[in-house]
């Protein structure tokens, strides 16, 4: 009606952009707090036998989170303990590749580099690894090394497809080959290293990992990118 004010009314608009962002940045903080409970928990459960042992009621109890909460981040315990793994792996493998590409190193220091940041890696998580490869073989374990060293290879061919032997068939087969061979090559002496007794001597690591070196992957070590 003329001559009757009204009080203005807030902006609904902003209000509601504010309640939103603290609503995301609340789940944000549960999300890592839940990734966090669950990476300590598969890694303590881990250390105690193979992760394939692992039932799902059994991981929910220890990070204290529910079922439906868990399938919300991972298919399975297997699956979060790769996560937890694959993601310093794949810090090895950067280093081991910013190495070769540098190529300011002799080969061997690359080498030995490489392997004591791997064997950095085996002995934070030894109880995890003892117990999935020792005596008996986590196919998990052991795939994902498997995987781990056949994507470094993957990746030095990439940048360098020069450094591929030459050979009968198809590049994309010799890449495949020489990649498979190499990564199960580089498993095995992994795990024959984690049979040995504690404290294991890492120069033997490192000493059988650059015996085994082929001589076209020793000299991409030492020359970088061609």
């Amino acid at each position: 009606m003329p001559g009757k004010e009204h009080a203005p009314t807030p902006p609904a608009p902003q209000a509601s952009a504010d309640a939103t962002g603290a609503t995301d940045a609340a789940l944000d903080v549960r999300t890592r707090r839940t990734r966090a409970r669950l990476r300590e928990a598969v890694l303590r459960l881990a250390a105690e036998g193979p992760v394939e042992d692992i039932a799902v009621a059994d991981l929910v109890r220890a990070a204290r989170v529910n079922r439906t909460t868990f399938y919300k981040h991972a298919t399975s315990p297997a699956a979060v303990l790769e996560q937890v793994l694959y993601a310093e792996l794949d810090e090895v493998r950067a280093g081991w590749i910013a190495d070769v590409e540098a190529a300011r190193l002799p080969v061997e220091a690359i080498w030995e580099r490489a392997s004591t940041a791997l064997i950095a890696h085996l002995e934070r998580h030894d109880a995890v690894y003892t117990a999935g490869l020792v005596g008996r073989r986590s196919a998990i374990l052991h795939h994902l090394l498997v995987d781990h060293f056949t994507a470094s290879v993957r990746a030095l061919l990439d940048r360098d497809p020069g450094l591929l032997p030459a050979g009968e068939g198809p590049r994309e087969w010799r890449v495949e080959a020489h990649s498979a061979f190499l990564a199960h090559g580089e498993a095995g002496l992994v795990e024959a290293w984690l049979s040995r007794p504690a404290p294991r001597e890492h120069r033997l690591f490192v000493a059988a990992a650059a015996a085994a070196l082929p001589p076209w992957l020793a000299t991409a070590s030492g020359h970088g990118g061609r």
